[in-house]
């Protein structure tokens, strides 16, 4: 199914991912305050080619991603995803901030939540509000409302937004109304993993590496029938058969998925409804 799909700013790789990734006709907006003549540069210095690619459209708009007026002027409600970032330590990154301002993790946190909460904003109030605890709304306002109109929101479409500080976490993750990548977080524990043990690194590289082995979220349905009754162990049988590695998984009814579950031998009863978190070929 065709995609629309929000990046700021817009990384050379991440665009030859997309095209790899999604349906053919959809749609990939570039949104930040370099001017497009010299945006395409920057992609064909890349060598990015705009006029190969056949799954996704590009989309150019100029703008700054945290003055509500930009914002405003894109049709926010109708995307599928946004993603966005504020550090300028990517090479192929076309930066939403001036080269003059300090690249500060404050600074640039404090900019991604400026613009999480006004994206949010901007789609709670297009977006149709329905009020699952009341039929009537009270006027003035209300904290509780406000929450629950951007969580409804999120149902909507996926933000997620690279986070520097660990300490920045707490307060997207509260709000619930975003995911987010603590990039910082991911490379110190990355570079702790190899410096452990050396052999780590291939296991990291084949990962993390765009062809190959990658970790992706499955359906019950590969490895079980419904309300069949299996231990963990048995999943990653069957997972082998089809040259998978079960990792973990996540109920449905549960918000987070369990990585390396302790009592593997227990059998339970699953459902087709779980997802199961698995290390499998990209191809």
């Amino acid at each position: 199914m065709p995609k629309v799909v929000l990046f700021i700013p817009m990384v050379y790789a991440v665009v030859m991912v997309l095209e790899a990734m999604l349906a053919p006709g959809s749609e990939l907006w570039m949104f930040n305050e370099v001017p497009e003549k010299k945006r395409e540069r920057k992609l064909a210095a890349g060598e990015l080619d705009v006029f190969g690619l056949e799954n996704i459209k590009l989309v150019h708009r100029e703008g700054n991603a945290v003055i509500r007026r930009h914002l405003e002027s894109l049709p926010l409600e109708t995307f599928d995803s946004v993603s966005f970032n504020f550090s300028s330590r990517h090479v192929y990154s076309l930066k939403c901030i001036d080269e003059s301002v300090e690249d500060s993790v404050a600074h640039s946190d404090s900019r991604s939540l400026a613009t999480l909460l006004l994206i949010r904003d901007i789609q709670s109030r297009r977006l149709p509000y329905k009020d699952t605890k009341s039929t009537l709304r009270l006027s003035g306002f209300s904290h509780n409302s406000w929450i629950r109109e951007m969580q409804q929101a999120s149902d909507k479409s996926i933000i997620i937004s690279e986070i520097l500080d660990s300490r920045t976490r707490n307060l997207v993750s509260v709000s619930r109304i975003s995911d987010y990548v603590l990039s910082n977080e991911l490379v110190s524990m990355a570079l702790a993993m190899v410096a452990e043990d050396k052999q780590i690194n291939r296991v990291l590289e084949e990962l993390f590496a765009e062809e190959g082995n990658e970790m992706c979220i499955k359906p019950a349905e590969f490895y079980l029938f419904d309300q069949e009754e299996l231990c963990f162990y048995d999943i990653m049988i069957r997972g082998r058969t089809r040259k998978e590695i079960v990792i973990g998984y996540r109920l449905c009814n549960q918000e987070r998925a369990t990585i390396n579950p302790s009592e593997k031998s227990v059998t339970r009863k699953w459902s087709l409804d779980d997802v199961f978190v698995v290390i499998a070929s990209g191809e």
